[in-house]
C-alpha cells in the first residue's frame, strides 16, 4: 500500500520483513495483528511459528517504521531484517560453533542479534551474503 506521498518504501527492499517475538505464545500473532491495526499500518503478510512458548512472527507491511513503533509501544520486540532466525542451545560456545560454520562455508556475515533467550535455547537472527546457504547449514535449527 503507498503512503500519502504515493511512494511505497517497501518496494526497494522487496525482502525486507518485520520479525516480531512475542511471550504470548499462540495468541501473539493476534496481539501483533490488533497492535498494528489500531496503528493503522496494513499488514500485507504474516506467518508466526511457536518455539517453546514464545512467538516467532514474520510479517511484512505497509509502512515498517509506523509498525515498529506500535510494537514498541506495546512491548513487542521486533527487528526489521531479512534475517534468517534460528534456534541455538543456550550454552557457553554454541554461537562460537556456528559462527565457525558460518566462516568454513566462507559466509560474509553482517549481523548477529540474540532476540530471545528460553529453556535453554537462544533465539538468534543472523544476516549475511547468502542466506540460501545459511539455510541449508543449520537444517532443523531453522525457524523463519
Amino acid at each position: 500500500m503507498a503512503g500519502e506521498t504515493g511512494v511505497n518504501m517497501q518496494a526497494d527492499h522487496p525482502d525486507r520483513r518485520i520479525i516480531a517475538f512475542t511471550s504470548q505464545g499462540t495468541s501473539g500473532l493476534g496481539l501483533v495483528a490488533q497492535t498494528l491495526g489500531e496503528a493503522g499500518v496494513n499488514i500485507e503478510s504474516i506467518d508466526g511459528e511457536m518455539a517453546g512458548e514464545f512467538g516467532v512472527i514474520m510479517l511484512h507491511t505497509s509502512d515498517d517504521d509506523a509498525a515498529l513503533r506500535a510494537l514498541l509501544h506495546a512491548d513487542v520486540r521486533a527487528i526489521t531484517s531479512e534475517a534468517v532466525v534460528f534456534r541455538l542451545q543456550d550454552q557457553p560456545g554454541a554461537l562460537a560453533s556456528v559462527a565457525r560454520r558460518f566462516i568454513d562455508a566462507n559466509l560474509n556475515v553482517r549481523t548477529i542479534h540474540i532476540l530471545h533467550h528460553q529453556a535453554g535455547h537462544a533465539i538468534v537472527a543472523v544476516t549475511t551474503d547468502d542466506d540460501e546457504s545459511v539455510r541449508a547449514l543449520l537444517g532443523d535449527n531453522l525457524l523463519m
